[in-house]
């Protein structure tokens, strides 16, 4: 009588056989492929794949990136340039996105392959691929060896030599010329990079539109739109280091309110606009709360009041009775 424990070796075997007669058998196509569990999940995406002898300065060249998240707006800078998408498409059995992009190689031996994606609602970091040997900038000791100074230059020259000294830069832009060359985001995350790169401090101002400071009191659409890309900048990545944003500029001015000259911004509607000033307490429809929920570490800063201008006057009078003075007076009271 054979033993219970041969039988059971000898049952496992002949399992084990007819398992591979049946496997050989059935006609399956392609390959087999063992993945380990959520291999989604596993942090080897998003990949890039370029040829190192396609790296010729000032001529094209392509690559592809992989990733596992059908990313959409998305961006490649290249050293001061911008790739060009040249199609997309998805492998529909493993989940695989990719995406064809060509390019300028710049001039320059060593440069970063920076790439964005969302970036209709502020461009999020999603890889950079560095081509020859690229070490990151640290500026902590070039910045701490900067002598501080409160030198400040509206739109500098980006080849301006500051001599050793750590100035401020104050930058534009327009809620309505968001993607517009100059003006637009794009441009101005590239000199903002530049300014950086210098150890400067930049500020950015933002107005509603060219002749029109901030949107015009009680227009929510404006407005809408107006925090709509405040927002945007908050979050873009490319704009992380900017050290402040300035709300507006003169407009306590008509010139400031070309687009609604018959109803200018008041001291009241543009605390209403800043902070939120006797809206709601649950209405978070206002620069300060739009910009800390996207980025808590960049300064708010109130705009100008153009001086020596008698457009519009304050309801509080200062102790120099004229009007732009009696405007900034009432301007602060209601921020405060």
């Amino acid at each position: 009588m054979i033993p219970r424990s041969t039988r059971t070796k000898f049952i496992l075997l002949l399992a084990f056989i007819i398992f591979v007669i049946v496997y050989w058998l059935i006609p399956i196509p392609g390959q087999l492929l063992i993945v380990p569990d959520h291999w989604q999940q596993i942090n080897i995406w998003p990949q890039v794949r370029i040829r190192a002898e396609d790296l010729q300065p000032g001529q094209e060249a392509s690559l592809v990136i992989f990733d596992t998240i059908p990313w959409t707006h998305v961006k490649l800078i290249v050293g001061d340039g911008e790739g060009t998408l040249d199609g997309y498409e998805v492998n529909g059995s493993t989940g695989v996105h990719q995406w064809n992009w060509s390019f300028t190689v710049p001039e320059a031996r060593d440069y970063n392959l920076n790439f964005y994606h969302s970036c209709d609602t502020g461009c999020q970091a999603w890889t950079t691929a560095t081509a020859g040997t690229v070490t990151a900038p640290d500026n902590t000791s070039t910045q701490s060896e900067l002598i501080p100074t409160k030198l400040g230059v509206v739109f500098a020259n980006p080849e301006r030599d500051w001599h050793n000294r750590r100035g401020w830069v104050v930058e534009l832009t327009y809620t309505q010329l968001a993607e517009a060359e100059y003006w637009g985001i794009d441009d101005l995350a590239r000199r903002v990079e530049v300014a950086v790169n210098e150890g400067l401090l930049v500020l950015v101002r933002v107005d509603y539109n060219q002749g029109q400071s901030i949107p015009p009191p009680d227009d929510y659409l404006a407005l809408d739109t107006y925090l709509n890309y405040i927002q945007r900048l908050a979050r873009d990545d490319r704009l992380k280091n900017v050290y402040g944003y300035i709300v507006g500029s003169g407009f306590n001015t008509r010139s400031g309110n070309s687009q609604a000259s018959e109803n200018m911004v008041t001291p009241a509607w543009y605390a209403r606009v800043f902070n939120g000033y006797r809206a709601p307490a649950d209405h978070t429809d206002n620069v300060v709360q739009t910009i800390r929920a996207e980025n808590v570490t960049a300064r708010i800063l109130v705009g100008p009041v153009s001086t020596w201008r008698t457009d519009q006057d304050g309801a509080l009078t200062y102790r120099i009775d004229v009007p732009w003075l009696n405007y900034f007076h009432t301007l602060v009271a209601a921020i405060d």
